[in-house]
């Protein structure tokens, strides 16, 4: 085994960094992880690419969706074939991973999801199970007395971590194996955002983020718009933005909700952290993002400006301005919580909110917003997507491994139909039956809970069926279930009650996304600085973003005139070193198209 260099100063002089909008390696799940739409199959809840943390355990009861078949129904190797067994003798893996504390057994050998690897592929893993709180500082231990595992997993890496990590000499380097990852290959190519996700400057892979190949869960937020609300004033969705407009002064003056008050309407809610309603405002002028503020937006050239000091954001302040001004948004919009705006909306109080929560009343009153028009603008509706890529790293292999084939052709398992399915859910016929009902297939745990001796199907899926969701890596949508019955139906079909009651607010994300006329947009990818723009870059971001937000709430609140003060703000922003931020950001994305 080769000679590794000791980690003296854990995370310093880096050599890149990634995340312009969520931060590099941001907790996984935080912002932009949703869980699914309620339905009626027994199946777990769905997510996006990157892993549910610190919520409640999936639930795989009567009452929410399955929503985990394949995009393309990919079979269990990239040839089409099966994908057989890693070893014919079985080999064993130790194995360090985070888990949810009070979600998930840590007894990851006595799952049927741990049982089957060792039966289909011959690996037996040895697993050390740290919850949240402990990993970091675990993570580190583990790098700094070199007794990294086989592999770390779940482990929530940033990208600073992974390239300080990996040039030490700490984690396998899957590039030179990648001949013998014809799965990861096919996954690379079908998603080159996420091969530039996972490949370094000098063709590095040292670890993996998830890559989420579902098809309506990657929405940036589903916004709503009350339905209920529209039909008691006998007004259509609207679709550009002067109809918003005069669909929240309706809202406002005309007692929406019904209850004989016509002014306890707060027709578009807003929160101090709760920036995401704005999103389709800005849509509308063609500014996309995932922030409260610095919209990096690509020209048709390539060229990177930043959409925050555009004519089409002035135009986008003023609109926000009039709605403030006139009442049609809460008028406590940037210091109220977002749990107290969230029980306005579930008292029927608020028109237009996002949220994760279960609707109120039935799910056929509501409607998810997509981006209105603006003649001068945007003339065309849009839907924003996040990247497929995730941005934290989720697995990593010790360079230092007996095995690293055996892991290589393990991970390239993860990204099988059968792998993915098998990491989210175990495998059918062991932990589930797929039942037909009403065309769909549906996730029936119940048979194997019964016969385990679990009362809670809950529980048998957290502590029998699957280990800690520890391999959330390929986010894949089920062959035959709800998402898949929903992609291949019809647009009459797609609002049939049958969807409707088992899709829930799944079924809405497909709609909006499928509606005619809307394009879909993916947000501004995750690309990475060198350790040298690294070191000018943070500063200048952490001041130019924090006077950016500042700067929108005065602008919206009426604080400072949008008019008067534009130029005084571009000029704030030049003696910021905005055109040295832009010339890093210009650079990182000419990496990312190279890439």
């Amino acid at each position: 085994m080769k000679k590794r260099k000791k980690v003296l100063s854990v995370l310093l002089a880096v050599a890149m960094i990634c995340g312009v909008f969520t931060g590099c390696g941001q907790e996984a799940g935080t912002e932009g992880s949703p869980a699914g739409g309620t339905g009626e199959s027994r199946s777990e809840e769905s997510q996006t690419g990157e892993a549910k943390e610190e919520s409640e355990p999936e639930e795989v009861q009567d009452g929410t969706q399955a929503q985990e078949a394949d995009d393309e129904g990919t079979e269990s190797s990239a040839d089409g074939g099966e994908f057989g067994r890693i070893s014919e003798e079985p080999i064993t893996l130790t194995l360090a991973a985070r888990y949810v504390a009070g979600q998930y057994t840590t007894d990851f050998a006595s799952t049927d999801q741990f049982k089957e690897y060792e039966k289909r592929l011959g690996i037996r893993f040895e697993v050390s199970a740290y919850d949240l709180e402990q990993w970091p500082s675990k993570l580190t231990l583990m790098m700094a007395s070199d007794e990294m595992p086989d592999m770390i997993a779940y482990a929530n890496m940033t990208c600073i971590d992974v390239e300080k990590y990996g040039k030490d000499g700490y984690l396998l380097d899957f590039a030179q194996f990648l001949d013998i990852m014809p799965n990861l290959k096919k996954r690379m190519e079908e998603y080159p955002e996420y091969a530039a996700a996972i490949t370094n400057e000098n063709g590095n892979i040292y670890a993996f983020s998830t890559l989420t190949a579902s098809s309506e869960a990657p929405m940036v937020r589903p916004i709503y718009l009350n339905k209920k609300w529209l039909d008691n004033l006998n007004l259509e969705e609207p679709k550009t933005l002067d109809e918003f407009y005069n669909v929240l002064k309706a809202f406002k003056e005309q007692d929406a909700n019904g209850n004989g008050d016509p002014s306890d309407e707060i027709p578009m809610g807003r929160a101090d952290t709760a920036f995401w309603t704005d999103m389709p405002v800005l849509w509308a002028f063609g500014i996309y993002g995932q922030s409260e503020a610095f919209y990096l937006t690509p020209q048709d050239d390539d060229k990177v400006v930043l959409g925050d000091t555009t004519e089409n954001y002035k135009a986008y302040l003023h609109f926000m301005h009039k709605l403030y001004e006139e009442g049609l948004m809460n008028v406590d919009a940037f210091v109220t919580t977002y749990n107290e705006m969230e029980a306005l909306y579930q008292d029927s109080k608020v028109g237009y909110w996002q949220t994760w929560a279960p609707l109120p009343g039935d799910v056929r009153d509501w409607i998810i917003v997509n981006g209105f028009t603006t003649e001068e603008y945007n003339p065309v509706r849009t839907n924003v997507l996040y990247n497929r890529a995730g941005n934290a790293y989720m697995l990593a292999a010790s360079a230092d491994t007996e095995h690293p084939e055996e892991i290589a052709r393990f991970v390239d398992y993860l990204f099988t139909y059968e792998g993915a399915i098998s990491a989210k859910s175990g495998y059918e016929g062991v932990s589930f039956d797929l039942v037909e009902e009403d065309g769909m297939l549906q996730v029936d745990y119940e048979p194997y809970a019964t016969a385990a001796g679990f009362d809670d199907i809950n529980d048998f899926y957290t502590q029998k069926a699957i280990a800690a969701n520890v391999f959330p890596i390929y986010q894949v949508d089920r062959k035959g279930g709800l998402s898949d019955v929903m992609e291949n139906a019809t647009w009459e079909e797609l609002h049939s009650d049958k969807l409707y009651d088992a899709g829930g607010t799944s079924l809405l994300r497909g709609i909006a996304i499928r509606e005619e006329g809307v394009e879909v947009v993916y947000v501004y990818p995750n690309v990475k600085y060198t350790a040298e723009e690294l070191e000018t870059r943070s500063t200048l971001y952490t001041d130019v973003y924090n006077y950016l937000v500042t700067a929108k709430i005065q602008f919206i609140t009426g604080e400072t005139d949008i008019d008067a003060g534009w130029d005084a703000y571009l000029a704030e922003l030049d003696k910021m070193g905005l055109e040295r931020l832009l010339e890093i950001e210009q650079a990182a994305y000419d990496r990312y198209l190279g890439n």
